[in-house]
């Protein structure tokens, strides 16, 4: 079968999907999501230690492989199988999320994971975007970095060469679990994403020119320390621009 690096199909070694499983402490009470489940590498891995799988699959000819691998435990309603866009499609409950993901839908996918009630997800990415998910202040701080906070505490627990990938890609890759608990507490998760948004599309400005432009610009008025004020976004821990949302007067 053809494997197409512009989709982002690249079929990890067993190997691998065992660890990437077993950082996720599956048992079968548990139900599980896969995006992107590919030739079944993952998937068959899942299948033996949780009690349900669903997995979403956009590829026609991996959901026709899928289901012809799978066929007894699809039978058994052990397996569902969802054949669509993983960005489109309702997801199904599910207590653990376990995906080996197309890269290029790495940050909208993980906007819509975040959004979701689960306890752990263990999720392989690009490397950096991996580390750009788990920094605190610096160059690879950004939007993601503030946000993803708000949600799960995320650490990297293994990086990966392109190696162990069929066929590999042209980057490194890093695993990453996000335990779905708060790192940092939010009293307002809109006007915190939106302010964060704001103040990393305009990076190069110090914050507290941004920060006058968000309040007039959304009828908002913030408390902001003098010595914030001369500041870039990056220079800003999670924590700060929390305590920021708090001091919000609508």
């Amino acid at each position: 079968m053809k494997f197409f690096k512009s989709k982002g199909q690249h079929i990890v070694s067993k190997a691998i999907a065992r660890r990437i499983a077993g950082y996720a402490e599956l048992s079968k009470k548990d139900t599980v999501l896969e995006v992107g489940c590919g030739t079944g590498v993952l998937t068959s891995v899942l299948l033996e230690r949780a009690g349900k799988v669903y997995g979403i699959e956009i590829d026609a000819r991996f959901v026709k492989l899928l289901q012809e691998k799978f066929a007894k435990e699809i039978d058994e309603g052990r397996f569902i199988l969802i054949h669509g866009d993983a960005m489109k499609v309702e997801f199904p409950p599910f207590n653990k999320f376990v995906s080996n993901i197309p890269y290029f839908i790495s940050s909208p996918l993980t906007f819509k994971l975040l959004r979701h009630d689960f306890d752990v997800a263990v999720v392989m990415y690009q490397r950096e975007f991996a580390e750009r998910l788990v920094a605190r202040k610096g160059e690879n701080y950004g939007r993601l970095s503030v946000v993803v906070k708000a949600y799960a505490k995320p650490e990297i627990v293994e990086y990966v060469s392109r190696k162990a990938f069929r066929p590999p890609p042209s980057v490194d890759s890093a695993v990453v679990r996000l335990i779905k608990k708060p790192e940092i507490e939010v009293e307002n998760l809109q006007i915190f994403e939106d302010l964060v948004r704001y103040c990393f599309s305009r990076r190069r400005k110090q914050l507290g020119k941004i920060l006058d432009e968000w309040m007039e610009s959304r009828g908002i008025w913030l408390e902001v320390p003098e010595e914030l004020r001369r500041l870039r976004p990056e220079d800003i821990e999670p924590e700060v621009y929390a305590e920021i949302v708090k001091s919000a007067k609508l």
